[in-house]
């Protein structure tokens, strides 16, 4: 109602010429089809979950437009499709016809694996030792039998080894509203983390034997309320153990004095997720809530821990070109005497400040701010390849952010704090970036910038910093 409202109050103030645009705009007008082409697998119905416009709709035709836009921003956040366009076209008598055109990516992928056994790139160029690398394969169907289910299986050998199962069935009922994931793995390392040194991890080393390995087994129910709302709820069951050695330098890596620790944990995420493209917004917001609970007092040497998490993140369009976007995070956890195994803040995956990727910060709480002011350096380019024909390889689109960005970290800790000297202190962090967003979901951020050390450096990321 208040977007037509909107709509009368524009054709009033325009010309004539104006007018006539505004009356074709709020004239109401009728959805009479929905015509796909292009998924070859992808199932319709997978699609049709995705529009927020349905056969028979009456709306009026702006409102139609705006709907059309969402609805391709839905369709490429599922991650099935290169690209999409959505567009109408006359029927009879203020009928429309809606054609979704989409170019299907390549679903299966059996890839060779080559990776870094450090936290991130930045930490091994330190060394730049090739010892220190994980080789091995995965085979990934990411739309198994057309209905957006993932099934994973991956192997990995050398630094370290891994091997994980993992299945995701995003609907198992009519309504698409429910969906289940299981995965579980075993990992053994020759190499464990066993404390902190300057707020950068101590290891230990034998390369005779493997001197940590775990289990897991875990499952996923989620609830998916409407399109941007999700309730999800999880249990898992872990099982590590350590050599002896280890526990010779830490005492307290599990409970005390134990070389082994396992647990079963629950989980529950709430997700409202309003941005327009995941992978690298450029409007719209985020919101989760997280409560976690580790060990249940059913089995031996089981911590007992609880975790609350809340991130919320928004993108705003400042001007042509201009986007300002930022995160806060937060984690309050407990009890303090956390075992070392189960203490985690700042420094891992994407919960890190900005400059300090070589430092690892952990701590029983922690808060953590980020910001971009985004210039779109060069919007998104398509490019054919000479030699490739086939659209899902040889059409590569591709954008670059030139950015400022700003972050604010702050860890609690009062455990491991005479080893980790970047707790307990704000965290700033600036520097001004390059990002480069292509297909197959690939960000690279190159990013320079300085800490509250005075330390400068050159850093290179392969994930959106707000993701």
């Amino acid at each position: 109602m208040i977007k037509y409202i909107a709509g009368i109050l524009i054709f009033i103030g325009c010309n004539f010429t104006n007018a006539q645009t505004a009356v074709s705009d709020t004239q109401k007008v009728v959805v009479s089809r929905i015509v796909t082409i292009g998924n070859k697998v992808t199932r319709q119905s997978i699609i049709n979950r995705e529009l927020i416009f349905h056969v028979g709709d009456t709306l009026p035709q702006f409102v139609l437009n705006s709907a059309m836009v969402r609805s391709k921003e839905n369709l490429m956040n599922t991650f099935l499709f290169n690209f999409v366009e959505i567009d109408a076209i006359n029927d009879a008598d203020n009928k429309k016809q809606i054609i979704v055109k989409v170019t299907e990516r390549w679903y299966l992928f059996p890839v060779p694996i080559f990776e870094l056994a450090d936290r991130n790139f930045n930490e091994w160029w330190q060394t730049k030792d090739f010892s220190r690398t994980i080789y091995g394969f995965y085979v990934t169907h990411q739309n198994f039998r057309g209905r957006k289910e993932l099934l994973q299986l991956s192997a990995r050998f050398g630094y370290a080894q891994k091997f994980n199962l993992n299945y995701v069935l995003p609907y198992i009922n009519k309504k698409q509203n429910q969906g289940l994931q299981f995965t579980g793995g075993y990992n053994r390392n020759h190499e464990v983390s066993y404390s902190l040194s300057d707020s950068k991890f101590a290891f230990y080393t034998n390369d005779e034997k493997f001197i940590r390995k775990e289990w897991f087994a875990a499952a996923k129910y989620t609830l998916r309320n409407g399109i941007y709302k999700y309730t999800n709820l999880a249990a898992e069951y872990r099982y590590a153990s350590i050599d002896s050695s280890v526990l010779s330098l830490n005492e307290n890596y599990f409970l005390p004095h134990q070389t082994y620790s396992q647990y079963i944990a629950l989980n529950y995420k709430f997700v409202q997720d309003k941005r327009d493209y995941r992978l690298y917004a450029l409007k719209g917001s985020y919101f989760d809530f997280e409560l976690g609970k580790v060990g249940l007092g059913l089995l031996p040497n089981e911590p007992n821990l609880f975790f609350v998490t809340s991130t919320y993140k928004n993108t705003l369009k400042l001007a042509h070109r201009w986007h300002y976007s930022y995160s806060i995070k937060g984690r309050v956890a407990g009890p303090q005497q956390a075992p070392y195994y189960n203490q985690r803040a700042l420094g891992y995956f994407n919960d890190i400040v900005r400059t300090y990727e070589l430092y690892v910060i952990n701590g029983q709480h922690y808060a953590l701010f980020k910001s971009n002011l985004k210039f779109t350096l060069l919007p998104q380019q398509i490019v054919q390849l000479p030699v490739i024909t086939d659209p899902k390889f040889g059409l590569i689109p591709f954008a670059f952010y030139l950015n400022l960005f700003a972050d604010l970290g702050y860890v609690y800790d009062d455990v491991f704090a005479s080893t980790n000297p970047l707790a307990n202190v704000l965290l700033p962090g600036v520097g001004i970036g390059l990002d480069l967003v292509t297909y197959y979901n690939a960000v690279i951020r190159l990013e320079y910038g300085i800490n509250r050390r005075g330390e400068t450096g050159l850093f290179l990321n392969f994930t959106n910093a707000l993701y």
